[in-house]
């Protein structure tokens, strides 16, 4: 049987060769569907992780003991920015994700993001993340919410931030 292959392979290596590429391509797209990358799995654990360490998940996260003169965020100050990022993604055609990324940007701790993120629900009855993924738009023409890009930037914002 080995011998009839190496014959065949000899004979006809054209046939083969596309074969072999035809089965490796379809091994490689079946394998990337179960095999999540490194930005898949930052997202799932911004997304699922109920931890201290994750501002997204605000009530486990301010339920720690925070240090004494740590720098808070007022509730005034948080609702500005809560309504910030909901006014950028609640447009009638286009976002501007940069107001929402650049809110992001400008909360010092993780400490100030979960604050921000628990007036938020607090203030319109939805998760924040999800609102940043689907946005909130009158007329969506598939274009709600942030791109994956800019929604994983985000992500990897706020996981680069001081806890306190």
């Amino acid at each position: 049987m080995a011998k009839e292959i190496t014959k065949s392979v000899a004979e006809k290596p054209l046939q083969w060769l596309l074969v072999a590429g035809v089965v490796g391509s379809a091994a490689y797209f079946a394998f990337r569907k179960l095999i999540p990358k490194g930005s898949e799995i930052i997202t799932r654990n911004a997304e699922l992780d109920v931890s201290d360490n994750n501002p997204f998940s605000y009530n486990k996260f301010l339920s720690q003991t925070i240090p004494p003169n740590t720098p808070l965020l007022t509730v005034a100050g948080s609702r500005a920015a809560a309504k910030q990022i909901y006014d950028s993604l609640n447009t009638f055609f286009d976002d501007d994700e940069d107001i929402a990324i650049g809110v992001f940007n400008s909360l010092s701790s993780k400490l100030k993001v979960a604050f921000m993120c628990k007036e938020f629900f607090t203030m319109y009855k939805k998760d924040i993340l999800e609102y940043l993924k689907t946005g909130n738009k009158t007329f969506d023409f598939g274009t709600g919410g942030l791109s994956t890009e800019d929604y994983q930037r985000i992500l990897t914002i706020v996981s680069k931030k001081d806890k306190f």
